[in-house]
């Protein structure tokens, strides 16, 4: 199941999430996340989060301060979570990925 895991982000069409992937895999979404922690931490998936605290517009806020200026903490938000297959690197590739390794 890890490997159809896999294969299936590979072969996702944009836009399709963790969940899509489940329903379509036939597995339960919890399972599926554990799955994809195990390729996160193996470095065949790449997770990125889009979001931050929110601090009510505060110019601070803007410089990643997560302390507002009455020593509270500023409240997170939610946040999305992106994974994305880790792709080969090829010969001149400017952003220099790592390449997947052997299965």
């Amino acid at each position: 199941m890890l490997r159809r895991l896999l294969r299936a982000f590979e072969e996702a069409a944009p836009g399709e999430g963790l969940a899509q992937i489940a329903d379509r895999l036939g597995i339960d979404r919890a399972e599926a996340a554990d799955l994809a922690a195990y390729w996160v931490r193996k470095g065949q998936l790449r997770r990125e989060e889009i979001g931050t605290v929110d601090c009510s517009g505060c110019f601070f806020a803007l410089r990643g301060c997560t302390t507002c200026p009455d020593g509270s903490t500023a409240v997170p938000r939610p946040t999305l979570v992106a994974l994305t297959p880790v792709r080969p690197s090829r010969p001149g590739d400017p952003h220099g990925r790592r390449a997947t390794g052997g299965r």
